[in-house]
């Protein structure tokens, strides 16, 4: 347990748990304690939940599977995140400076391309990046009020286990997240019982409830749906529908990875909307990818090939397509015949980054219906598309974001 014995109370005491955590909470790991201990401390917090109860409108709390409820007395103003999708919720929110940690520095990127027409806006966590896993070390200099990570994919990592999170729970703050609802993978098997999946912004909204930003997140939301209206109006018949391929591929060709492209999960929400008929029939594989050849990829034959991570200034985008040209198979493909080759943000997308998507992946997918999706060389900005070609109001989501 933490040793308080000579702390007064600080800004961690008044982050607080509540609901079906991690196993029990505190008190679960805490065997050694007297009777009379343990009763005390469950009628404090009792109290202190009655107390929450009473007076909601100075509690911020979410609940998420698989940590339950988690109830902050203040907004958090120093947040550990590790996966691209929360530092992109926290920017939408108009509280990226609260972000101390991310993984990959390909966010920032990819969120500097989609946003690059928004005035005033900042990505402030692009100095934040660092390397793939943490250590608890880290996580006690870093001294965050909020872990937007799930619990159960950190006990999955190398030397950590369930006892370690607890720890990082009661002594540094507690964590949020749910990862495997990624492409709705399974948990852990410890972590299995009762885990639930959302799509991203069922997630943003419980993020959103933590910061105290409902009114951004409900502004947004409402920006996301009248988009999801537009896309589903405008959609063709099924069987006018292209096919597609997404895929992970290196600019030489020598690596190509098949990506799902309707399977649910939030890493799909900006294609999975837009029903193209998947060029691989919906091929079943354990992984989040799977390797293929270019003689697999003629087989399929796609109209449409979506290039994954290709907006950033470090991806030789032009190259890919001209090594496709060359290539005695490639250049066999209805998707390089056609110039139908695309380039594609990240599946890593918080809410900014699957506006922006949502529009540009139905733009390259459905160009009568939407708009042709214009030609992209190395090191372009996100397109300014004329307010009658957006298929969402840009400016709106700029005033959002930036003046709340």
């Amino acid at each position: 347990m933490r040793n308080d014995e000579n702390t007064g109370a600080t800004r961690r005491d008044y982050l607080r748990y509540g609901g079906a955590l991690l196993g029990g909470g505190v008190l679960a790991g805490c065997a050694g304690q007297s009777g009379d201990a343990a009763s005390t401390a469950t009628a404090t917090e009792t109290e202190t939940t009655e107390a929450a109860t009473e007076t909601p409108e100075s509690s911020y709390a979410a609940e998420l599977s698989p940590v339950g409820t988690v109830t902050l007395d203040e907004p958090p103003t120093n947040v550990f995140t590790h996966f691209p999708w929360f530092p992109d919720m926290a920017s939408a929110l108009g509280r990226g400076d609260t972000v101390n940690n991310l993984w990959w520095d390909g966010t920032v990127a990819g969120l500097e391309y989609f946003t690059a027409g928004f005035d005033g806006f900042e990505i402030e966590w692009a100095d934040a990046a660092g390397e793939y896993g943490f250590t608890k070390e880290r996580l006690y200099e870093l001294d965050s009020d909020l872990h937007l990570v799930d619990p159960a994919w950190v006990t999955a990592q190398d030397n950590w286990n369930r006892a370690d999170v607890d720890e990082v729970a009661d002594n540094i703050g507690p964590w949020f997240g749910n990862y495997y609802s990624n492409f709705n993978a399974a948990p852990p098997e410890e972590w299995a019982d009762g885990y639930e999946y959302y799509d991203l912004w069922e997630l943003f909204e419980r993020v959103a409830s933590l910061y105290g930003e409902r009114e951004r997140y409900e502004a947004l939301q409402s920006v996301h749906d009248d988009l999801l209206g537009t896309v589903e109006d405008g959609l063709p018949t099924e069987s006018e529908r292209p096919t597609a391929a997404y895929l992970s591929v290196s600019t030489d060709l020598s690596s190509i990875y098949l990506l799902r492209l309707n399977a649910p999960g939030y890493w799909n929400s900006h294609t999975r909307p837009l029903g193209a008929v998947d060029a691989f029939g919906g091929a079943e594989f354990t992984g989040p990818f799977q390797e293929v050849d270019m003689e697999a990829l003629l087989e399929a034959d796609p109209d449409v090939i979506l290039a994954l991570w290709t907006v950033t200034e470090t991806f030789d985008f032009d190259g890919l397509k001209r090594n496709l040209r060359d290539d005695p198979v490639g250049r066999e493909l209805a998707a390089v015949q056609n110039d139908r080759v695309y380039p594609q943000g990240t599946r890593w997308q918080g809410p900014l980054m699957n506006l922006f998507q949502l529009e540009m992946t139905a733009k390259q997918l459905y160009p009568d219906q939407f708009g042709a999706w214009p030609t992209y060389e190395d090191g372009d900005d996100y397109p300014e598309f004329g307010d009658d070609e957006q298929l969402f109001d840009h400016g709106r989501v700029e005033g959002i974001v930036t003046d709340g």
